[in-house]
Protein backbone atom coordinates (compact mmCIF):
# COMPACT_ATOMS: atom_id res chain seq x y z
CA UNK A 1 0.00 0.00 0.00
CA UNK A 2 2.73 2.64 0.55
CA UNK A 3 4.41 1.39 -2.43
CA UNK A 4 1.25 2.22 -4.41
CA UNK A 5 0.88 5.48 -2.93
CA UNK A 6 -0.82 8.14 -4.89
CA UNK A 7 -1.64 5.68 -7.73
CA UNK A 8 -5.79 5.30 -8.54
CA UNK A 9 -6.03 1.48 -7.19
CA UNK A 10 -8.69 -0.14 -5.22
CA UNK A 11 -7.32 -2.81 -2.71
CA UNK A 12 -9.38 -6.08 -3.17
CA UNK A 13 -9.62 -7.84 -0.12
CA UNK A 14 -10.13 -11.40 -0.61
CA UNK A 15 -11.09 -14.63 1.42
CA UNK A 16 -7.04 -14.91 2.03
CA UNK A 17 -5.96 -11.25 2.95
CA UNK A 18 -9.54 -11.30 5.18
CA UNK A 19 -8.65 -15.08 6.77
CA UNK A 20 -5.92 -13.63 7.71
CA UNK A 21 -6.43 -9.69 8.89
CA UNK A 22 -10.03 -9.74 9.18
CA UNK A 23 -11.76 -6.38 9.16
CA UNK A 24 -8.90 -4.40 10.77
CA UNK A 25 -7.18 -4.89 7.33
CA UNK A 26 -10.44 -3.04 5.42
CA UNK A 27 -10.36 -0.55 8.28
CA UNK A 28 -6.70 0.04 8.19
CA UNK A 29 -6.71 0.93 4.26
CA UNK A 30 -9.79 2.99 5.07
CA UNK A 31 -7.85 4.78 7.68
CA UNK A 32 -5.46 5.39 5.01
CA UNK A 33 -7.93 6.99 2.22
CA UNK A 34 -7.68 3.86 0.44
CA UNK A 35 -10.37 2.35 -1.75
CA UNK A 36 -11.27 -1.48 -0.84
CA UNK A 37 -13.04 -3.88 -2.94
CA UNK A 38 -14.27 -6.58 -0.66
CA UNK A 39 -14.22 -9.78 -2.59
CA UNK A 40 -15.65 -12.20 -0.45
CA UNK A 41 -18.48 -13.44 -2.71
CA UNK A 42 -21.43 -13.66 -0.13
CA UNK A 43 -24.10 -17.19 -0.96
CA UNK A 44 -26.42 -17.65 1.75
CA UNK A 45 -29.97 -17.01 2.69
CA UNK A 46 -30.99 -13.16 2.04
CA UNK A 47 -31.62 -12.58 5.33
CA UNK A 48 -27.57 -13.77 6.08
CA UNK A 49 -26.64 -11.88 2.91
CA UNK A 50 -28.17 -8.70 3.62
CA UNK A 51 -26.63 -8.60 6.84
CA UNK A 52 -23.67 -9.46 5.75
CA UNK A 53 -23.61 -6.28 3.02
CA UNK A 54 -24.71 -4.22 5.69
CA UNK A 55 -21.45 -4.75 8.16
CA UNK A 56 -19.37 -4.28 4.64
CA UNK A 57 -21.01 -1.24 4.28
CA UNK A 58 -20.40 -0.27 7.73
CA UNK A 59 -16.69 -0.61 6.70
CA UNK A 60 -16.77 1.92 4.19
CA UNK A 61 -15.95 -0.09 1.35
CA UNK A 62 -16.12 1.11 -1.76
CA UNK A 63 -17.80 -2.07 -3.91
CA UNK A 64 -18.29 -5.97 -2.82
CA UNK A 65 -19.58 -9.04 -4.43
CA UNK A 66 -22.50 -11.27 -4.00
CA UNK A 67 -23.06 -14.26 -6.79
CA UNK A 68 -25.97 -13.54 -8.94
CA UNK A 69 -26.57 -17.37 -8.78
CA UNK A 70 -27.92 -16.93 -5.00
CA UNK A 71 -30.95 -15.17 -6.91
CA UNK A 72 -33.45 -12.89 -6.96
CA UNK A 73 -34.48 -12.91 -3.51
CA UNK A 74 -31.18 -12.95 -1.99
CA UNK A 75 -30.20 -9.54 -4.16
CA UNK A 76 -32.94 -7.70 -3.68
CA UNK A 77 -32.63 -8.29 0.21
CA UNK A 78 -28.97 -7.10 -0.12
CA UNK A 79 -30.33 -3.55 -2.27
CA UNK A 80 -33.04 -3.59 0.51
CA UNK A 81 -31.04 -3.59 2.98
CA UNK A 82 -28.30 -1.29 1.91
CA UNK A 83 -31.03 1.58 1.05
CA UNK A 84 -31.50 2.17 4.52
CA UNK A 85 -27.99 3.88 5.01
CA UNK A 86 -27.91 5.16 1.21
CA UNK A 87 -25.26 7.97 2.27
CA UNK A 88 -22.72 4.67 3.13
CA UNK A 89 -24.27 2.51 0.60
CA UNK A 90 -21.41 0.46 -1.59
CA UNK A 91 -21.51 -0.72 -4.60
CA UNK A 92 -22.86 -4.01 -5.04
CA UNK A 93 -21.70 -6.59 -7.75
CA UNK A 94 -22.77 -9.32 -9.24
CA UNK A 95 -20.38 -12.24 -9.51
CA UNK A 96 -21.43 -14.36 -12.99
CA UNK A 97 -19.26 -17.40 -13.88
CA UNK A 98 -15.97 -17.58 -12.03
CA UNK A 99 -12.91 -16.64 -14.34
CA UNK A 100 -11.40 -20.11 -13.81
CA UNK A 101 -13.71 -22.06 -15.28
CA UNK A 102 -13.56 -22.85 -19.06
CA UNK A 103 -17.08 -23.89 -21.46
CA UNK A 104 -15.62 -27.83 -20.35
CA UNK A 105 -15.02 -27.12 -16.56
CA UNK A 106 -18.12 -25.07 -16.55
CA UNK A 107 -20.36 -27.89 -18.70
CA UNK A 108 -20.04 -30.70 -15.89
CA UNK A 109 -21.30 -28.17 -13.71
CA UNK A 110 -24.28 -27.40 -15.51
CA UNK A 111 -24.71 -30.98 -16.47
CA UNK A 112 -24.49 -31.96 -12.55
CA UNK A 113 -26.86 -29.37 -12.08
CA UNK A 114 -29.86 -29.77 -14.84
CA UNK A 115 -28.25 -32.50 -17.29
CA UNK A 116 -27.49 -30.30 -19.62
CA UNK A 117 -24.10 -28.80 -20.38
CA UNK A 118 -24.59 -24.95 -20.76
CA UNK A 119 -22.05 -22.37 -22.39
CA UNK A 120 -20.07 -20.53 -20.50
CA UNK A 121 -21.43 -17.60 -22.27
CA UNK A 122 -24.74 -18.08 -22.40
CA UNK A 123 -24.79 -18.71 -18.55
CA UNK A 124 -22.96 -15.53 -18.35
CA UNK A 125 -25.63 -13.27 -20.56
CA UNK A 126 -28.63 -15.17 -18.27
CA UNK A 127 -27.12 -14.19 -14.85
CA UNK A 128 -26.71 -10.37 -16.24
CA UNK A 129 -29.62 -9.81 -17.66
CA UNK A 130 -31.16 -9.94 -14.26
CA UNK A 131 -28.47 -8.18 -12.35
CA UNK A 132 -29.80 -4.62 -12.68
CA UNK A 133 -33.35 -5.79 -11.76
CA UNK A 134 -32.60 -7.70 -8.69
CA UNK A 135 -30.66 -4.27 -7.74
CA UNK A 136 -26.86 -4.83 -8.62
CA UNK A 137 -24.97 -1.56 -10.15
CA UNK A 138 -22.61 -4.01 -11.77
CA UNK A 139 -21.27 -7.39 -12.32
CA UNK A 140 -18.18 -9.54 -12.13
CA UNK A 141 -16.92 -11.19 -16.11
CA UNK A 142 -14.09 -11.74 -17.52
CA UNK A 143 -13.20 -9.37 -20.48
CA UNK A 144 -14.46 -12.34 -23.38
CA UNK A 145 -17.99 -11.16 -22.00
CA UNK A 146 -17.36 -7.53 -22.48
CA UNK A 147 -18.64 -6.88 -25.55
CA UNK A 148 -21.86 -8.26 -25.62
CA UNK A 149 -22.38 -6.54 -21.66
CA UNK A 150 -21.52 -3.29 -23.44
CA UNK A 151 -24.07 -3.65 -26.21
CA UNK A 152 -26.67 -4.43 -24.03
CA UNK A 153 -26.24 -2.65 -20.89
CA UNK A 154 -24.17 -0.21 -21.68
CA UNK A 155 -24.19 1.92 -17.84
CA UNK A 156 -23.32 -1.65 -16.28
CA UNK A 157 -20.66 -1.20 -13.73
CA UNK A 158 -18.20 -4.10 -14.82
CA UNK A 159 -15.01 -5.81 -13.05
CA UNK A 160 -12.92 -8.17 -14.35
CA UNK A 161 -10.70 -10.33 -13.07
CA UNK A 162 -8.29 -12.58 -14.80
CA UNK A 163 -5.92 -9.64 -15.98
CA UNK A 164 -2.49 -10.61 -16.72
CA UNK A 165 0.03 -8.18 -18.65
CA UNK A 166 1.63 -9.02 -21.70
CA UNK A 167 4.12 -12.21 -21.77
CA UNK A 168 3.37 -13.29 -17.91
CA UNK A 169 1.76 -16.42 -16.75
CA UNK A 170 -1.89 -17.20 -16.76
CA UNK A 171 -2.09 -19.22 -13.40
CA UNK A 172 -5.21 -20.63 -12.65
CA UNK A 173 -7.77 -18.45 -14.99
CA UNK A 174 -9.05 -19.91 -17.64
CA UNK A 175 -10.33 -16.73 -19.32
CA UNK A 176 -7.40 -13.76 -19.51
CA UNK A 177 -6.48 -10.52 -20.98
CA UNK A 178 -3.94 -7.80 -21.00
CA UNK A 179 -5.06 -4.75 -19.25
CA UNK A 180 -4.94 -2.66 -22.46
CA UNK A 181 -7.21 -5.27 -24.25
CA UNK A 182 -9.67 -4.97 -21.37
CA UNK A 183 -9.64 -1.03 -21.66
CA UNK A 184 -10.59 -1.82 -25.29
CA UNK A 185 -13.36 -3.47 -24.37
CA UNK A 186 -14.85 -1.29 -22.37
CA UNK A 187 -14.13 -2.32 -18.67
CA UNK A 188 -14.71 -0.02 -15.60
CA UNK A 189 -12.05 -1.61 -13.61
CA UNK A 190 -9.98 -4.22 -13.70
CA UNK A 191 -8.51 -7.42 -11.25
CA UNK A 192 -4.75 -8.11 -11.14
CA UNK A 193 -3.83 -9.26 -8.41
CA UNK A 194 -0.53 -12.33 -8.16
CA UNK A 195 1.43 -9.90 -11.25
CA UNK A 196 1.21 -6.85 -8.77
CA UNK A 197 1.83 -8.55 -4.99
CA UNK A 198 4.76 -11.17 -6.65
CA UNK A 199 6.63 -8.22 -8.59
CA UNK A 200 9.96 -7.29 -7.04
CA UNK A 201 8.86 -3.41 -8.38
CA UNK A 202 4.93 -3.71 -7.90
CA UNK A 203 4.62 -0.05 -8.71
CA UNK A 204 6.00 -0.25 -12.12
CA UNK A 205 3.75 -2.88 -13.03
CA UNK A 206 0.73 -0.75 -11.79
CA UNK A 207 1.73 2.38 -13.44
CA UNK A 208 2.11 0.06 -17.06
CA UNK A 209 -1.54 -0.90 -16.43
CA UNK A 210 -2.46 2.67 -16.32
Amino acid sequence: VDTLSGLPVIYKVGFELFMNGGAEVVRELVHRKSRVFLDLKFHDIPNTVARAARLAALLHVDMFTVHLAGGSQMVRAVAQELAEIPSLRPKILGVSVLTSFDDVRWAEVTRAMTNHAVDVSDSVTGLVEHATAWGADGVVCSAFELPSIRSNFPSLYTVVPGIRPEGTAAHDQARVMTPSQAREAGASAIVMGRPITESKNPRSVVESAL
